[in-house]
């Protein structure tokens, strides 16, 4: 194909004008987007229950929850964090799936538990939404670790004042801890 190319190059000069025809042509259908359009297809059931453990969230709230959204249609996968005060149920659904009649089934269900335990709350079910990076910042300075980390939050500060910066997020530093150091002779003194 390549030695009938060399010897017919005007061929070669009108397949590549095809080309780059089809290619002007095509431009205006290609999707252009910032922040493209994602299908969301997690919901989160919340049911607080204030002064539990969470041994007691568990079989209180996690295991009815489970057992009741167990038969609704287009559900991929559920599954259930017992916390100390609150049961916190994900669904996930099958791409196939209405994520509108999901929501309405997941009601239908959550609202006709009628034994859960007498001091939980009214549960809070909601559509999960995604956020992926769109820009990274790496910081990195002659500091020590806290006062980067104060530089890191001041600049969250500052960048969380525009408008079009919806969501800043400040990773790879350990939880600050509070130390107290008390003097020895006050400690005796006061037994």
């Amino acid at each position: 194909m390549i030695s009938w190319f060399t010897r017919h190059p005007t061929a070669a000069n009108i397949l590549m004008v095809i080309f780059f025809i089809l290619g002007i042509t095509a431009l205006p259908d290609i999707k252009r987007e910032t922040f493209p359009d994602m299908d969301m297809f997690e919901v989160e059931v919340s049911v607080p229950y204030p002064g539990a453990s969470a041994k007691d969230v568990e079989d209180g709230i996690c295991t009815r929850l489970e057992d009741a959204t167990e038969g609704i249609s287009f559900l991929e996968e559920q599954r259930c964090e017992a916390k100390n005060n609150v049961g916190i149920l994900v669904l996930k659904m099958f791409e196939q799936g209405d994520i509108n009649q999901f929501i309405d089934d997941i009601k239908t269900e959550v609202n006709a538990i009628t034994n859960l335990p007498p001091d939980t709350e009214t549960p809070v079910i909601r559509e999960l939404g995604r956020t992926t990076d769109v820009v990274s910042i790496a910081l990195s300075a002659d500091l020590h670790a806290p006062d980067l980390k104060t530089y890191a939050e001041d600049l969250k500060k500052r960048l969380l004042r525009n408008p079009a910066i919806a969501l800043v997020e400040i990773e790879g530093f350990s939880d600050r801890q509070l130390r107290v150091e008390l003097d020895i002779t006050s400690l005796r003194r006061y037994g």
